[in-house]
């Protein structure tokens, strides 16, 4: 309370600054919100006693660039040496400085870059309010390779971040899509559209899931069976069928990048990718981020998520889903970690899929309608 009086009545300064993130304040540019205390906090004794002493105080350059990153980092980029939270900042501070235009969208692309954008803004807020280091996908763990694909696709498809879920510069992609004339510009961009909403709501579901879990434990005591562990397999259930959803429709999006159609009238998940493989061109075939998508994508790999998926039909159900498993359980005892790790794991390789396919679709779009930057300048960001 005083440091706020002192804020406002003797410095004079807003309740509030506005940071965006880059060179340029332009229409689809992170920016984040800090109280003025925020700052405050963050100068140093001596500081703080010389502007008492002369009624005056404007926060330094050191300062805000310190503050403004460790937020920028915590509400979107993720952790750093984890989630490639360092190197997504500073390729997205460096894609910030360039001048967008969106000039080829069409009237149904606006209306789903607006959708898109309303929903990832909730996201965020959602996930800065409360959130679990076991949320992160830790991608740079997991696959450190695809991750460095960022640096190469951001003249086409930016990535955001991928701490909790794919997020990308949706509008800028979408536009590029339509400048590069793709044939099948279409669906790519309805299937790109719907593999990131199912990406957002997979992560809001964990979210959720964890928090009932979490509240299952510490509530449960002697009761034989709660409302959250209902609740929690419920969001189960539901985040298994987002998962297959998932596969499906980027195994779809991989084929129309190489005009590759009608791979979802396949009736088997196996006869998509074997239609992919006859089909694909040779090059391609021999990228190894082609590799790791279809080491992922192959049954074998999808077997257990398959078996959870398919389980949800078949008339006995899942032992870990089925109430029994719950009433009278010991709290610590009921699976519902263990199936938080499953669901986890799995959206950690599908997100990881996803981007290689973008990957793929990047080099495309480029041999279509090359950049007006070098692959040089961009690099030299990766090594700075």
């Amino acid at each position: 309370m005083i440091t706020k009086l002192i804020l406002k009545y003797i410095f004079r300064v807003e309740n509030e600054f506005v940071f965006f993130l880059g060179e340029k304040q332009q229409k689809g540019a992170l920016l984040l919100t800090v109280k003025s205390k925020e700052i405050w906090k963050e100068e140093s004794r001596r500081k703080k006693i010389k502007c008492l002493i002369n009624f005056k105080w404007s926060p330094t350059k050191p300062t805000l660039e310190k503050l403004v990153k460790r937020l920028f980092l915590e509400e979107i980029f993720g952790i750093p040496g984890k989630d490639y939270a360092d190197e997504l900042f500073k390729l997205t501070s460096w894609h910030n400085t360039k001048n967008w235009k969106f000039d080829c969208l069409t009237e149904s692309d606006k209306l789903k870059v607006n959708g898109l954008n309303g929903m990832t803004t909730l996201t965020r807020i959602r996930f800065a309010e409360i959130t679990s280091p076991y949320l992160h996908l830790n991608l740079q763990l997991l696959s450190p390779e695809i991750c460095f694909l960022s640096f190469p696709m951001v003249v086409k498809i930016p990535i955001t971040s991928f701490a909790h879920y794919l997020d990308i510069h949706f509008e800028f992609a979408v536009n590029s899509i339509r400048k590069s004339n793709h044939p099948e510009a279409d669906d790519i961009i309805s299937y790109l559209y719907e593999l990131l909403n199912i990406q957002q709501k997979i992560a809001i579901s964990l979210h959720e899931y964890l928090r009932l879990t979490h509240y299952a434990q510490l509530k449960k005591g002697d009761a034989l069976f709660i409302n959250a562990e209902i609740n929690a397999i419920m969001a189960a259930d539901l985040v298994f069928s987002y998962l297959k959803a998932s596969i499906e429709k980027t195994v779809v999006l991989f084929g129309l990048t190489f005009s590759i159609k009608n791979l979802e009238s396949k009736k088997t998940h196996k006869q998509k990718v074997d239609s992919l493989l006859n089909n694909l061109p040779i090059e391609i075939k021999n990228l190894p981020y082609c590799d790791f998508v279809f080491e992922f994508i192959k049954s074998e790999n999808l077997d257990q998520l398959n078996n959870y998926r398919s389980g949800l039909l078949h008339k006995k159900g899942i032992s870990d889903l089925q109430p029994h498993n719950y009433v009278n359980a010991e709290a610590q005892k009921i699976p519902l970690i263990k199936i938080f790790n499953i669901l986890h794991e799995q959206h950690s390789k599908n997100t990881a899929t996803l981007v290689a396919v973008l990957a793929m679709l990047t080099d495309v779009l480029v041999k279509m309608d090359a950049p007006n930057i070098s692959m040089e300048e961009i690099i030299e960001l990766f090594d700075k």
